[in-house]
This record gives structure tokens, C-alpha cells and sequence, in this order.
């Protein structure tokens, strides 16, 4: 039986729409609206179109389980990030967490990422050419600001996906976050507070 992510991906093919346009952005919106329970995460994990990495590379999304080395003194945090990769080190790495976003906001961010692809020709393989210094003097942007993360290598979970640039519009719109301590819409709101002070 297909998970969310595989019945979104069918439905938006059949749809005739071309991605990354008004039109597109407002069909997810739809879609999302209908689903009215909490995907499976682990399917989502274990199907196509999700790659395990031993590898990670900046530009690139991926989603994983993580468990916070300091999560007492959190005030929330989510066990499920899906993240736009900004740069690794020797313990972790940073990268954009977009469930810390609310649906419009997440799509503004994104949207406005998508002129750094790095060529014309989306495919597997494609990534996006940002880093910290770029979003910091991108005023258009601020977006991100709530949503960069750090995440220590050893506090990951098993597998880190990487979900292929062809699907990323798709991972965008899944109600896949599992944020602790505070439900979504207290985050959400934290992270307008954030943007609106930035």
C-alpha cells in the first residue's frame, strides 16, 4: 500500500501541473488539507523515492530521527527533521529544519531558494548553492532564521534519507514533524515571533 509521500507524488504526476508554479504550490496546500492523520514516518524512511546515506552533502534535503543530547533544557525540539543542508564538521552538522515553519512561511523560504539550484536541469543529483552567510544577507529570506539547527552526528537515529531534488516539493508539504514539549502551533508561532523580530 502506497505511504502519503508515494500518493502525493502519483496524484501530483496525473495533475498536468508544472511544479514550482501558483498553481502547484496551491494544489499541495489542498492535498495536505485532506490528509487527516499523521503519516507513517518509518514507511516514509523505508520507501522510494528515500536513498540511506552514508554521505552527506550541503545543498541537499534529508530526514531523520533525532534524539537532542540537551533535551531537558529545550524547550522543544523535533524528533523528526527534515532539513536543507548547510555544512558538516567533524560532530555534526547545520542545516534548515522547515517543519519549524508553518505551511505558507515554509513555502516562501523555499520558493525563494529555488533560483540557487545548482542547474536548470532538476534531477537526483541537483542541490541548492546556499550557506549560513548567504541567508544572513538575503533580507528576503528571513525565514530561515528560526529554522537553522545544529545536530550532533551521534544523537541521529538510524538511517539519514536523502530525498532526491525532484521530490522536495513533495517533502515540503508532509505533516511529518514530531516536535516534543510544545505541539506544532505554539512552535509556529515562536518561529513568526522570531521572523517578525529578525
Amino acid at each position: 500500500m502506497p505511504n502519503a509521500f508515494e500518493r502525493l507524488k502519483s496524484d501530483f504526476g496525473e495533475s498536468l501541473l508544472d511544479p514550482r508554479t501558483d498553481a502547484s504550490r496551491k494544489w499541495f496546500i489542498d492535498k495536505v488539507q485532506q490528509v487527516t492523520y499523521t503519516p507513517n514516518r518509518s514507511s516514509v524512511m523505508r520507501k522510494p523515492p528515500m536513498r540511506e546515506q552514508n554521505r552527506v552533502l550541503p545543498g541537499m534535503m534529508y530526514m531523520f530521527y533525532y534524539h537532542p543530547k540537551h533535551e531537558q533544557t529545550l524547550p522543544y525540539y523535533d524528533s523528526f527533521p527534515l532539513i536543507i543542508l548547510l555544512n558538516t564538521d567533524s560532530k555534526g552538522m547545520e542545516g534548515l529544519n522547515l517543519h519549524y515553519l508553518p505551511l505558507n512561511l515554509r513555502q516562501k523560504l523555499f520558493y525563494g531558494l529555488l533560483n540557487r539550484v545548482d542547474s536548470l536541469d532538476v534531477d537526483e543529483d541537483s542541490y541548492l548553492r546556499i550557506t549560513y552567510e548567504y541567508l544572513k544577507g538575503a533580507r528576503s529570506l528571513k525565514e530561515y532564521k528560526p529554522c537553522y539547527k545544529r545536530y550532533l552526528t551521534e544523537q541521529i537515529k538510524g538511517s539519514i534519507a536523502n530525498v532526491p531534488a525532484p521530490e522536495w516539493e513533495i517533502a515540503l508539504h508532509l505533516p511529518l514533524a514530531s516536535f516534543k514539549k510544545k505541539d506544532e502551533y505554539m512552535v509556529h508561532k515562536e518561529s513568526e515571533r522570531i521572523i517578525e523580530n529578525y
